[in-house]
């Protein structure tokens, strides 16, 4: 086929069939770190006001008022800033003499601590520790001592040690908070505490755990309302930059219009020239080898999907919050949609349903970049400018959704944790995440729980790859049968079998979203040896556990938010992929065939 003319009535089935694979249940979730904004950030926002007079000069945002945090600091003590204390040399090769005579020097140790010879205590933990470096309990023993000298960082730096050699310690996390607590270190107090209460309960660190708690609930709170003020003023920038672009598209629009009209050059004129040079019968651009990064983001097609599945998380982002609240939170009542977003904005505040909006963007582009990149990858290998099928795409489609799973997983792990972190949960068996932001959540949670525990969900979100499938499938058929008596969709014809199809995948597999929801906010006890992946036992577990405590129904609790938003999803993204890609086509000024 030539340049006059362009197939694409398949390809836009694949895209958009494929970008709702990342849209559908399968790689949901993620929240906004708190982080507020510095003074630095302002500094450079002037600079730039400076260095472009010509754009109106705004009002001056309000000041952050740190300062009206009050926290009641009594019982803080000065940074110990001694030199570190010896760890002993984790490579050395541990001898059974050696083993006792570090055992000899730690009962010495407990004696002189029982005398109160505290100072005597920590040389002979260090004696045991350079014999045998590899034991966790002659760590954590000496930071109790070091607690009791008030010497906070090196108690610190003895519990990161010890948890490092053994996470499951609930003692070395009691040492640790209590050294934060000296500290003021509210919140890190606060999550050690409560980590050390759940692994084995303590009346000495649930006691500390009341006094540190308030505080640090403070200071979220204080952060939270700050970080409020940042995410309205980020989505009115946001806005009005889209505005802008608007225009700058309608203006191009007008002058491409203007040439035409005029006698000017028609698609020879494209800066570049179009990538990968044109399709033949329906297939992909003239691919010899393996795609380019510029060929995947200059496909009009490609950009059209993305920004319509990008357009319809926005817009219906407040849906997958309930959904998410009522799959985690198994005490909250499963009331309307309405309802549980209500309890959201007077318990939280009126943003906090688009909570965790631009991290969980960013993920999706991720994921949106990784997928088409495999899909066409694939294609071009297989189909060598030949004709695809039907059944060729699907085979491609699940491949490349497995690949997009075990590479982005982690991405939505984090995101579900940091989305949730905040929240107002009905089940105080729950202990609340501390992150700062998404590159601690990553620290903290391979510290706290393995690196493996990142692809927490795994399985079930390997499952959920037939979930676009599924509406893939249903969605082409519809549209076959529309264009048998029309010649082409209109954007209702779209919006409806996209609606359709995406209900009935999203019914048929949403019992399983629900435990990948679970796994991986990782807050549910489970045996340790099947955890990590969220292997098929563990997913059998969570299924059973739910009809034995709510019956069937408790298996789709949450669904009428998530059909909501998924089935709204999938069809305002048909409707504005179709609408981007017609612009887009328009723009190029090449004919955007409908006919297969």
């Amino acid at each position: 086929m030539g340049g006059a003319g362009w197939k694409v009535p398949q390809r836009r089935a694949e895209f958009v069939g494929a970008s709702m694979a990342l849209m559908g249940g399968t790689l949901m979730g993620g929240t906004i770190p708190p982080a507020p904004a510095n003074a630095s950030t302002e500094e450079t926002s002037k600079d730039k006001a400076e260095e472009h007079p010509e754009e109106p000069v705004k009002s001056p945002e309000p000041e952050s008022e740190e300062s009206d945090l009050e926290i009641d600091n009594e019982g803080v003590i000065e940074p110990d800033n001694d030199d570190p204390q010896e760890m002993g040399d984790e490579n050395v090769e541990v001898t059974e003499e050696m083993a006792d005579q570090a055992n000899e020097k730690k009962i010495e140790a407990i004696n002189a601590l029982s005398e109160g010879d505290l100072q005597k205590a920590v040389d002979l933990f260090t004696d045991a520790i350079k014999l045998n470096p590899c034991l966790a309990i002659l760590y954590a023993k000496r930071a109790s001592v070091f607690v009791k000298l008030q010497k906070p960082n090196a108690a610190i730096r003895d519990c990161d040690r010890a948890i490092k050699i053994n996470p499951d310690s609930a003692q070395t996390y009691k040492w640790r908070g209590k050294a934060h607590r000296l500290l003021g270190h509210w919140e890190e107090a606060a999550h050690d505490l409560a980590l050390a209460c759940k692994l084995d309960y303590d009346e000495d660190a649930s006691a500390m755990l009341k006094e540190v708690q308030p505080r640090a609930q403070k200071i979220a709170e204080h952060r939270r309302k700050y970080e409020r003020k940042r995410e309205e003023k980020e989505i009115k920038e946001r806005l009005e930059r889209v505005k802008k672009a608007r225009e700058e598209h309608e203006k191009a629009q007008r002058e491409e219009e203007a040439r035409r009209q005029a006698g000017g050059a028609q698609f020879g004129g494209f800066p570049g020239g179009f990538p990968g040079g044109f399709p033949g019968a329906g297939g992909m651009p003239g691919m010899a080898g393996m795609p380019g990064l510029n060929e995947i983001l200059s496909d009009p097609e490609v950009l059209a999907a993305m920004q319509g599945s990008m357009t319809a998380m926005t817009v219906f982002f407040p849906l997958d919050t309930a959904r998410l609240r009522l799959q985690v939170d198994e005490k909250r009542k499963s009331k309307t949609t309405p309802a549980v977003l209500l309890e959201i904005i007077k318990e939280e505040g009126l943003l906090a349903p688009y909570r965790g909006w631009f991290p969980v963007i960013s993920s999706l582009c991720c994921s949106n970049f990784v997928y088409f990149y495999t899909f066409n990858s694939l294609k071009a290998l297989w189909v060598k400018g030949q004709h695809s099928t039907t059944g060729k795409d699907l085979v491609l489609g699940v491949v490349a959704g497995v690949v997009n799973v075990l590479l982005t997983t982690p991405l939505w792990v984090v995101n579900t944790r940091l989305k949730l972190q905040g929240a107002k949960f009905r089940n105080e068996d729950i202990v609340p995440t501390n992150y700062r932001g998404i590159m601690d959540a990553f620290h903290q949670i391979v510290r706290d729980e393995g690196v493996l525990a990142l692809w927490n969900g795994t399985f079930p979100s390997l499952l959920l790859v037939f979930n676009p499938a599924i509406q893939f499938m249903f969605y082409e058929g519809f549209k076959r049968k529309l264009l048998k008596k029309q010649l082409q969709l209109t954007s209702l014809d779209a919006f409806v079998i996209g609606a359709i199809a995406k209900a009935v995948a999203t019914t048929l597999t949403y019992p399983l979203q629900t435990v990948q929801s679970i796994l991986r906010f990782g807050r549910h006890r489970l045996n340790p040896e099947n955890r990590t992946l969220g292997s098929l036992r563990n997913v059998l577990y969570l299924l059973q556990q739910r009809v034995r405590r709510f019956g069937l129904v408790g298996l789709y609790k949450g669904l009428e938010a998530k059909l909501l938003q998924t089935v709204l999803t999938a069809a305002l993204m048909f409707l504005v992929y179709e609408k981007l890609t017609a612009a887009t086509f328009t723009v190029m000024g090449l004919k955007h065939s409908r006919k297969h």
